[in-house]
């Protein structure tokens, strides 16, 4: 009898251990997931293209300005990005470059979003071709290009870096030489290692 007693608390007690060493690997992968923040461009404008103004001054005015935007959804964890790099080109491939704009690294909080402008003097860009385009009332293609690398703040830490990147992605510029907001995919790389150390917690 006292071998069957010994044998029922040997079990409750293994049984007990992994439903602890479970709900642990649970609560640590809920701490540490985390979800890649959104982004998009938006008053993207080259006041060379605006069709309604053919002042010199205009025309001869070959800045590009835009504002990214960058919105942390997570409610308890925050987001160190390093210096982002945009490419911007003329078309739809990376056969026109016109300028590259560096966004200095920064902090965002939890649940936070960011608005970071910025201005450039694009470089061989094809005006005249461009403005033919919109004043047939066609749209003029642009690919922007985002790359940086992130951090997540968990507590008291930081994770490693992960690469946080857009490519490919489009803009259309009319008439107006403006841009209605894009909202641009970002992929970040590395994050299921977080799940697979969270699932060797239970072996």
């Amino acid at each position: 009898m006292s071998d069957y007693g010994s044998n029922n608390t040997c079990c409750f007690k293994c049984v007990q251990f992994i439903l602890t060493a479970g709900l642990t690997a649970l609560f640590i992968w809920l701490s540490l997931r985390t979800t890649k923040p959104s982004c998009s461009l938006e008053n993207f404008y080259l006041p060379a293209l605006n069709k309604s103004d053919n002042s010199n001054s205009t025309r001869s005015n070959h800045t590009l300005s835009f504002q990214l935007n960058l919105n942390n959804k997570m409610k308890d964890k925050g987001v160190r990005y390093d210096d982002i790099k945009l490419s911007f080109y003329y078309g739809t491939n990376t056969s026109f470059p016109i300028g590259n704009y560096t966004v200095p690294g920064f902090y965002q909080g939890h649940d936070k979003k960011a608005h970071k402008k910025g201005m450039l003097e694009t470089q061989k860009m094809p005006w005249n071709d461009a403005l033919k385009m919109v004043s047939n009332g066609s749209k003029v293609v642009f690919r922007v290009d985002i790359a940086t690398r992130v951090r997540y703040k968990v507590i008291l830490w930081h994770t490693k870096r992960h690469n946080f990147t857009v490519e490919n992605s489009t803009v259309k510029v009319d008439g107006s030489g403006k841009s209605s907001a894009q909202q641009l995919h970002c992929c970040s790389v590395g994050l299921p290692l977080i799940f697979l150390f969270s699932l060797l917690l239970l072996l």
